[in-house]
């Protein structure tokens, strides 16, 4: 084995040291324990900053007994310690036919060859750790805004003041307590559930409401009848085929080809041939048909399809528009839609402007 390996260097701006405080960081995912940690940091300390430059040698060669005195530990400790580490991928053991270490260093203090533990494994593999930890403190800002969405859901149940509304909250999640929740995929399920119980108890939009009496000096109203307004007229969906295909995924646009060329209409499909290819696009998105037909007898064909388009559409996005489940979300979002027009045809314009797609 080479005893000359040499590395690339760290990534910008990383210290040696710190280099080591993201291992600390991923000691679950990576399968370290609290002495591996312990016996890389007594190790660092053994090579210099300049090892760590581009194309140099870094490695120690102190020898094992020597490792177990400054750490006081056994031996055959340090050995475990050392061949779990080079099983991880972090370090590389060389040395001479023996297991005798050595090390020599130039005159300018470059170590021109080394036997004993080599740190070029773990130096080449800074910039993918270093993009776990981004990864990891993603998620778990992710997680965080999802956890503050459902603590806001439960807040908005418990207003209603509906018993029935509480006891289906409970039903989907018993304890209410979101800080109890760490997994994302059951924290997107929950958030999902607890919607649709918001929407089915809120009351509906629409309905007449009952004014307040005024506070000004005016002439008081001494009709026995009740002044009465009601809530603006919620915004139909109006959507052509052709916007359709504009707006569906490219994995939904490729059904509906199949379906058109099928039935001899090329580019401009059908609204039949639409729900076929929808149908069939929801089976393959894990949309069961007795899901798919109790919607469709609630929205009717039109809706049961935009429905379809926006939740397989955001499921490809990265915005916070995004969607991680798309059966999910079509679900959830049929189930919303049963009380009107206004959340659909707000998010047909949403993703319209998200495509770039222009209404005729």
């Amino acid at each position: 084995m080479s005893i000359t390996l040499t590395h690339s260097g760290l990534p910008a701006g990383v210290k040696p040291f710190e280099l080591l405080d993201v291992l600390a960081k991923l000691r679950t995912e990576l399968g370290l324990r609290d002495e591996d940690l312990a016996y890389l940091r007594c190790v660092f300390r053994l090579a210099r900053a300049e090892d760590f430059l581009p194309g140099r040698i870094c490695a120690v060669w102190e020898r094992v007994a020597g490792l177990a005195d400054r750490m006081n530990f056994h031996i055959r400790r340090i050995t475990r310690i050392e061949t779990r580490l080079e099983e991880r991928g972090l370090v590389l053991r060389t040395g001479a036919a023996n297991g005798r270490r050595f090390g020599r260093r130039s005159e300018d203090g470059r170590i021109v060859s080394a036997g004993g533990i080599n740190f070029a494994p773990l130096i080449e593999r800074a910039p993918e750790l270093l993009a776990r930890i981004r990864r990891t403190a993603r998620a778990a800002e992710e997680l965080k805004e999802d956890r503050n969405r459902l603590n806001d859901l439960i807040r908005q149940i418990r207003s209603l003041d509906a018993p029935k509304a509480l006891i289906a909250a409970r039903e989907a999640f018993p304890r209410l307590r979101p800080s109890e929740v760490r997994d994302a995929g059951r924290m997107f399920a929950l958030i999902d559930a607890l919607e649709v119980i918001l929407a089915e108890f809120s009351p509906a939009s629409g309905q007449t409401v009952q004014t307040a009496p005024s506070d000004s000096l005016v002439r008081p109203d001494t009709k026995r009848d009740k002044k009465i307004e009601t809530c603006r007229p919620e915004p139909e969906v109006s959507i052509s085929p052709a916007q359709v295909c504009l707006l569906a995924s490219d994995e939904m646009a490729e059904v509906i080809q199949v379906y058109a060329e099928a039935a001899d209409e090329g580019a401009r499909p059908s609204r039949r041939t639409l729900a076929l290819a929808a149908r069939e696009r929801a089976q393959m998105l894990g949309i069961s048909g007795l899901e798919w037909d109790a919607a469709r007898d609630r929205l009717g064909e039109l809706r049961l399809l935009l429905c379809l388009v926006i939740a397989d559409r955001n499921a490809g996005r990265h915005d916070r528009f995004a969607v991680r489940n798309p059966a999910a979300a079509f679900i959830g979002l049929t189930r919303k839609t049963t009380r009107g027009d206004a959340a659909i045809a707000a998010l047909v314009a949403e993703l319209r402007r998200n495509t770039g797609e222009v209404r005729p």
